[in-house]
């Protein structure tokens, strides 16, 4: 899930400055878990920019499973309030930068063929899984999985340095020498083949262990579109 803070209302306020009326629009998602953009937030924003005086014409909160970053699901939700969007000065997005951008280009520019100002209204801070409160960043989303090497544990991500091709040495008593309060990624990696009798794996060698290339961004992915009802 992308993880994700609220922006301070003040820099809100900011963005809105001299924006009278303004569509919410939040998420079914990872904003809702996140707290940020599920039907309370979206309510509670709604009430905080009227007391500043702003005219709030839509609250839109998408329910529970129903992601903004979606297209289809967005273009059917939003397609309801189209003269509200049409009216209004500003879009505020209760959303990751996905859900954000998404909105931007499939629905409100490309479907609607409307050019509106569309602000943030949170700050995504990554990828994170784990749940239902505690959520750690464990996946880079780096395009070619190594997990299978090295036991589940990815040390792309969970080693300090980012090694993937051992550790580096300067760990004690299985903590990272960078941040002594971090397990060492290459011990957990370590101890954990040696649970299943394949500590041999770690002696294998191969001439090309990442393709960096995948991580070039812009990504994308073309799949076919799921049928909704």
């Amino acid at each position: 899930m992308i993880a994700q803070v609220q922006k301070p209302i003040e820099e809100i306020l900011e963005y809105l400055e001299g924006r009278d009326k303004v569509v919410l629009v939040g998420c079914g998602g990872c904003a809702t878990v996140f707290h940020t953009g599920g039907e309370p937030e979206v309510k509670e924003m709604a009430d905080i920019l009227s007391r500043h005086g702003k005219e709030v014409l839509a609250a839109i909160a998408p329910p529970f499973g129903e992601f903004t970053c979606y297209a289809p699901w967005s273009s059917k939700r939003l397609s309801k309030y189209r003269q509200e969007i049409e009216e209004c000065d500003a879009i505020l997005m209760m959303t990751c930068g996905d859900g954000l951008q998404v909105v931007r280009e499939s629905v409100i520019e490309g479907e609607f063929g409307l050019l509106k100002r569309i602000y943030p209204a949170t700050n995504p801070t990554g990828h994170m899984g784990g749940g239902p409160a505690l959520f750690k960043e464990k996946c880079q989303q780096c395009g070619e999985c190594l997990l299978g090497k090295f036991a589940g544990i990815c040390p792309l991500t969970q080693c300090t340095k980012g090694l993937l091709n051992g550790p580096c040495g300067g760990s004690q008593d299985g903590k990272c020498e960078a941040d002594p309060e971090r397990d060492c990624a290459w011990m957990l990696i370590y101890e954990r083949l040696k649970k299943f009798g394949e500590l041999d794996r770690l002696r294998e060698a191969e001439p090309m262990l990442k393709d960096y290339s995948q991580m070039t961004r812009p990504r994308k992915i073309e799949v076919a579109p799921l049928v909704l009802e």
